[in-house]
């Protein structure tokens, strides 16, 4: 039910490099406790109840667990709408920068679970401090009874009341995921931006001799002040994923970089699309031939973009990369995830073919769900107003 929401909470930085500290004090009847928790360059392990309530309890937890990765792999991801399932979750979750657990536990066993993870995010170039919860999951016996439902509020509450000072919360939900909308919304949260997807596909990808991966310190300084001055305009902004496993890739033109992205090798299983026509395209994409190449709900591999880079009027250039990398790494079908009004997303869309896959992801939208603490109007309106940048390694 939560399991595809992702709440995100950020601090305005000061540039604090060693450790942030969150203080979490809520007093409850049967037990309370004052929690201080370092987020930063702290990898020990560490678990720390926030409180009790009958016989569950929620505590902090550092590292993320493999009781909390067995959760995560065993359930589905969705509830109206599309429905799938992650194949990757284990090897996801020990890459995620700083995450911690959020824990609901009934007499020790994991019932239910939040991870958010720690990091720096930018706004129109400004260092805020960020974090964002990648995962909410519950346990197929607490399902449908109201314990996930109170057990995410109250985690947003433990987040948000641990703040002091300028903060921004924000959350992203699959428009189509209406009871975690209405949680988010019942936190405090408002709609601010919409995410779309788009998708690229070839049913045989052409190889492009002129794909280089950066390798050496200054082609990724270099790349990275590229991204830097092509999102500057940006909110949310955060590279920790490029160079991620040495698979940022990129074509220049007279020693000048003309197109540039990273790539993450995702794995899904579709188990439902909504309408009549998603139904159809479950059932059947596994025994069409060519569909099942850019689309086969039953085992549904795709690179996952994100570091999108191109010279204005070089988009033709962006495909031919991202094609080239199909069929480097033996896939047909690419994903990456824009605000709706990214000038790239319709730079890309308006001036390429993006192949069949795209009728099937162009309506795969997410709302961004925001709340500010202690704010004033302008900057509240510079968040709502700057197109989002999104890394596709939170969506995958």
């Amino acid at each position: 039910m939560y399991a595809n929401t992702k709440l995100s909470i950020c601090k305005q930085s000061k540039r604090i490099a060693h450790k942030t500290i969150l203080y979490l004090w809520h007093p409850f009847p049967k037990k309370h406790t004052c929690s201080i928790i370092h987020l930063r360059n702290s990898m020990e392990v560490q678990k720390k109840l926030l409180f009790s309530e009958g016989e569950f309890d929620i505590s902090f937890e550092r590292p993320v667990g493999n009781d909390a990765i067995n959760l995560l792999k065993a359930n589905s991801i969705g509830n109206q709408g599309p429905v799938y399932r992650h194949l990757d979750t284990e090897e996801h979750v020990k890459n995620l920068v700083n995450p911690t657990l959020i824990s609901l536990r009934k007499k020790d066993s994991l019932v239910g679970m939040g991870v958010f993870c720690n990091l720096e995010v930018k706004v129109d170039n400004n260092p805020y401090n960020c974090f964002y919860i990648r995962y909410f999951s519950a346990a197929p016996e607490i399902r449908g009874q109201g314990f996930m439902k109170k057990f995410g509020l109250r985690a947003m509450s433990l987040i948000r009341n641990g703040q002091h000072g300028k903060t921004i919360f924000y959350a992203s939900v699959e428009a189509h995921n209406k009871s975690s909308l209405n949680v988010v919304e019942e936190a405090g949260y408002e709609p601010i931006r919409k995410i779309k997807t788009l998708g690229i596909s070839r049913f045989f990808p052409k190889q492009s001799n002129k794909i280089r991966s950066a390798q050496t310190p200054d082609e990724q300084k270099r790349i990275l002040q590229s991204l830097s001055d092509f999102y500057g305009k940006h909110s949310m902004v955060q590279f920790t994923k490029i160079f991620h496993l040495n698979d940022y890739y990129f074509i220049e033109e007279d020693g000048q970089l003309v197109a540039g992205c990273q790539i993450h090798r995702v794995h899904w299983i579709i188990k439902k699309l909504g309408g009549i026509t998603g139904k159809a395209i479950v059932a059947l994409s596994p025994y069409i031939p060519l569909i099942r190449k850019i689309f086969n709900a039953k085992k549904f591999n795709f690179l996952a973009l994100e570091g999108i880079y191109f010279v204005a009027g070089k988009e033709k250039r962006f495909l031919e990369l991202v094609e080239g990398l199909l069929a480097m790494h033996g896939f047909n079908t690419a994903l990456a995830w824009f605000d709706k009004e990214c000038p790239s997303y319709h730079a890309i869309c308006k001036n390429g073919n993006l192949g069949l896959v795209n009728l099937f992801t162009r309506k795969a939208d997410t709302y961004l769900m925001a709340s500010f603490v202690d704010m004033d109007a302008d900057e509240i309106q510079k968040v709502k107003n700057c197109p989002v940048y999104i890394s596709s390694y939170d969506f995958t």
